[in-house]
């Protein structure tokens, strides 16, 4: 029954004592009961049409000699994994960043398989607050939102209207796949060799030893509908404009921190590299992107259109299946020391890791419960103490901030720095 675990999800056992390969997320409902979640994830996750793609949530990581292996957990009980949070009562956001700081400081349970809910029922205004962490090796970014639509109620088409699930975009052509894959051999080379020749950055966001404290915090909700506008205006895409808010953002904490504003910040970008057109598997398949996200500029639209440059340019290369397929090789065939050594030689010369996640378009319910927000906050490699996580859902955005507290002992004043991005994209618009 066991299932050696593969190289693309492996590399995210290699957590450290001061940076866990934990995703952290918080989805906040209309009021929920402990027994209703727990009825809902069994019925629809674990035991529901797709149950078998979700099977790792039912396994434990065993080790035998280098090789991990998946091993159903012969004690699994879901009453261990979505509990109720104990102890003091949260009844505030603050109070929620708070504990969730500290949450995330700590290990998953390693006998049984990595991942936790903890309900927080009687939150603010009639809510509940469900606290969630799930070990990286389980799934990235996309297997969760995926296991997201697995739980939430399934919609409810309007009268008169297709009751057909939307259709994924298509498959790329046959000849474009292959030419892709004949040009990978040779651009590798060229593209380690400039990833291992970048200079580190070297601000007070980046260098300074952890300590493993984590702080989380985030934005409030801001409208889609003002990035959209900016981005049509400036002729670039969404990402392309949450992107040069992320470099916006950085620059102006450092100049209120009396730093000189950098010409470019280093961040590591997770990249799908998922066949389009297809159900994404509850795996890892992503390539961590260094990117140099352009920084000199205070004009927005001249910083947008220069992150655009960027973008562009790794959009029409083979750069992210390359990074993925040389880490995939790292691990198979070196010691897992050496293969650690330079996936976190290339890590550490970022200041963060940042995220964007195309979530839900639609507003969802769980048995009936509206999901009034939902973000997370994703992991950190080697010495990297600062992660970003932008999330779109149902028409908004909001920005998740995690940092080590030797880099942030507040996360507060960037999250501030971010919202004043945004104001700033309205008086664009």
């Amino acid at each position: 029954m066991r299932e050696p675990i593969a190289s693309n999800d492996a590399i995210w056992l290699q957590d450290s004592p001061k940076n866990l390969m934990v995703i952290n997320a918080v989805i906040i409902t209309d009021r929920l009961d402990l027994a209703t979640l727990r009825d809902a994830f069994r019925t629809r996750v674990l035991e529901g049409p797709h149950a078998e793609r979700f099977h790792r949530l039912r396994c434990r990581i065993t080790e035998k000699g280098a090789q991990s292996f998946w091993e159903p957990d012969p004690g699994f009980d879901l009453a261990r994994h979505i509990v109720a949070k104990r102890g003091k009562a949260l009844t505030s956001l603050e109070a929620v960043q708070a504990y969730m700081g500290k949450e995330a400081s700590k290990r998953l349970n390693k006998a049984h398989p990595r991942w936790q809910v903890q309900v927080l029922e009687g939150f603010e205004d009639d809510a509940t607050a469900l606290l969630i962490r799930v070990h990286h090796s389980l799934g990235d970014g996309a297997a969760l939102i995926s296991l997201l639509f697995a739980l939430v109620d399934p919609p409810v088409a309007k009268r008169g209207a297709s009751r057909k699930a939307p259709s994924l975009p298509p498959e790329p052509p046959l000849l474009a796949r292959l030419a892709r894959l004949a040009a990978m051999p040779l651009a590798a080379p060229g593209i380690l060799l400039r990833r291992l020749t970048w200079l580190s950055d070297r601000s007070h966001l980046h260098g300074t030893a952890l300590s493993g404290h984590k702080r989380v915090a985030w934005t409030r909700p801001l409208d889609l509908a003002v990035i959209k506008q900016a981005k049509t205006l400036v002729g670039a895409t969404v990402n392309d404009v949450l992107m040069a808010c992320v470099s916006g953002a950085f620059s102006s904490h450092l100049t209120a921190c009396g730093e000189a504003r950098p010409s470019r910040f280093l961040i590591s970008m997770p990249v799908n590299v998922r066949t389009p057109g297809r159900v994404p598997e509850f795996n890892n398949q992503f390539a961590p992107v260094p990117l140099a996200l352009p920084a000199g500029s205070a004009a927005h639209a001249d910083r947008i259109l220069a992150v655009k440059k960027q973008l562009d340019q790794l959009k029409g290369s083979v750069v992210p299946q390359v990074i993925y397929e040389l880490q995939r090789a790292l691990l198979t065939f070196l010691p897992e020391a050496v293969s650690r050594g330079l996936i976190d030689f290339l890590a550490n010369k970022c200041t963060a890791v940042v995220t964007n996640v195309f979530g839900p378009t639609r507003e969802l319910t769980l048995e009936g419960r509206r999901v009034r927000s939902f973000l997370f906050w994703v992991p950190q490699r080697a010495t990297i103490g600062i992660g970003i996580s932008i999330l779109s859902f149902s028409g908004k955005v909001q920005v998740g901030v995690i940092a080590d507290e030797a880099i942030l002992s507040d996360p507060a004043p960037l999250v501030q720095a971010f919202e004043d991005e945004f104001e700033a994209l309205k008086a664009l618009a």
